[in-house]
């Protein structure tokens, strides 16, 4: 049976934070304008301009906020898919989800680490959808999506590959300060079932693309090495420590 050891999601009181200042931001224009009628304020020149500039201020700032909002948003509905799809994987694993690790001056925060008889995985989550073009070494990846009008919007994201890679060194540098010498392995699921990969890889860059893919994925897995029970609860024990849960 898989022992789940959760840690706190800091993306959920962001969303919340973003929520509530959305709110304010929104409502504001409204209290401005009719605080500019109410008090004939229309009949000062100087106080009218900035009034309509707080106004302008304030649904630019409601759009920043509502991008953001939807982005975090958008993690952690990637979040609860990627949990809802491991929680079918069999076997006794013990499972991490939104484990803080920080090693010096690195840190990150891992969506999934999965420490099972076959070795350890490091899983990220992405939920973006549309079009991924991207490669292995490049800085950056571009999303673009096609609309039926024939628009296309297009953004950057940080690689993921080099992402995981760094929390993989991270990861790696605990257990060797804490002794333990392991492989680890990264694997990183786009969650979306819109997403559509144009991805450069190496064969050591595992990339999902759906649920299923996924957990045969981790059921196939094979590290090169078995860990025992004892060994599994060492390790944990480790990261917990270190992550101070």
């Amino acid at each position: 049976m898989n022992k789940v050891i959760n840690g706190s999601n800091t993306n959920n009181k962001k969303v919340v934070g973003l929520f509530v200042a959305q709110v304010i931001v929104g409502v504001m224009p409204v209290i401005l304008l009719i605080l500019f009628v109410w008090l004939q304020l229309y009949n000062i020149q100087i106080v009218a301009i900035v009034f309509i500039l707080l106004i302008f201020a304030c649904n630019i700032v409601y759009m920043v906020l509502g991008r953001r909002y939807n982005v975090l948003h958008s993690g952690i509905k990637g979040e609860k898919r990627l949990y809802r799809a491991v929680k079918r994987l069999g076997g006794n694993n013990i499972i991490f989800r939104n484990l803080p690790v920080r090693y010096k001056k690195g840190r990150s925060e891992l969506d999934l680490l999965i420490i099972s008889h076959r070795g350890i995985i490091i899983v990220e989550v992405k939920n973006h959808s549309g079009t991924i073009f991207g490669s292995w070494k490049a800085d950056k990846w571009t999303q673009k999506k096609f609309y039926r009008d024939g628009k296309t919007t297009q953004q950057e994201m940080d690689n993921p590959i080099k992402q995981m890679r760094r929390q993989r060194d991270i990861v790696k540098s605990i257990l060797l300060a804490a002794g333990e010498n392991v492989w680890i392995d990264t694997v990183l699921f786009f969650s979306s079932p819109s997403a559509k990969l144009r991805l450069s890889l190496r064969e050591s860059d595992y990339v999902c693309s759906s649920e299923a893919e996924l957990i045969n994925f981790l059921e196939e897995y094979e590290g090169g090495e078995t860990l025992s029970m004892s060994y599994m609860r060492n390790i944990a024990d480790i990261l917990k420590k270190a992550s101070g849960q």
